[in-house]
C-alpha cells in the first residue's frame, strides 16, 4: 500500500523514503456508544464490528523514534509515580496523594504524545479506513494523487 501513497512523511510533510507499517483494529464510532449499556455489551460490539488493518505509511525514522522514546518515558513516569505513591502511602498516607501528580503527568504526557506523534486510523460508515492527524502537505499530496488518478 505504500506505493499508492505519496512519499511525503505523514507527520512532517517532507519527502522521505522511510516507511512504517501500522497495524491495529479500527472500530466504528457507534460501537463506542455501547459503553453506556455496560462493559460486556461494549466488548461484544468492539469485537464484532472491528476490522484489522495493516497500512504502510511514509514516516521519517526520527519521528517514529521520538514517538517511541516519549511513549516509553511517559510509561516510566506513570509507573514511577504509582511506585512512589504506594511507598509514601505505606509511610505517610497524607503525602501519597501529592505523588499521584507524577502519575497524572506521565499519563498526560502519553496522551499528548499519542495525539501529536502518531497517526490515527478511523473506520468510516462505508467501511473505509481514514487516516487522521496527518500533516497538511501529506493530505494535499494524497488529494493531488487521487485527482490525477481520476483524470487518467
Amino acid at each position: 500500500m505504500a506505493a499508492q501513497m505519496p512519499q511525503i512523511c505523514v507527520k512532517t510533510g517532507v519527502p522521505t523514503a522511510d516507511t512504517l507499517t501500522i497495524r491495529g483494529r479500527a472500530t466504528p464510532v457507534w460501537a463506542w456508544a455501547m459503553i453506556v449499556f455496560g462493559f460486556l455489551p461494549w466488548l461484544v460490539a468492539q469485537a464484532g464490528s472491528s476490522h484489522r488493518y495493516a497500512i504502510t505509511v511514509p514516516l521519517q525514522r526520527a519521528v517514529f523514534q521520538r514517538y517511541r522514546q516519549w511513549r516509553r518515558a511517559s510509561w516510566v513516569l506513570a509507573a514511577l509515580g504509582i511506585t512512589l505513591m504506594l511507598g509514601a502511602a505505606a509511610v505517610d498516607g497524607e503525602r501519597a496523594l501529592l505523588l499521584l501528580a507524577v502519575t497524572l503527568v506521565g499519563l498526560a504526557w502519553g496522551l499528548v504524545n499519542e495525539w501529536v506523534n502518531s497517526v490515527g486510523i478511523r473506520l468510516t460508515r462505508e467501511g473505509a479506513l481514514l487516516m487522521t492527524r496527518v500533516h497538511p502537505a501529506f493530505r494535499e499530496a494524497v488529494l493531488r494523487q487521487d485527482a490525477a488518478k481520476a483524470d487518467a
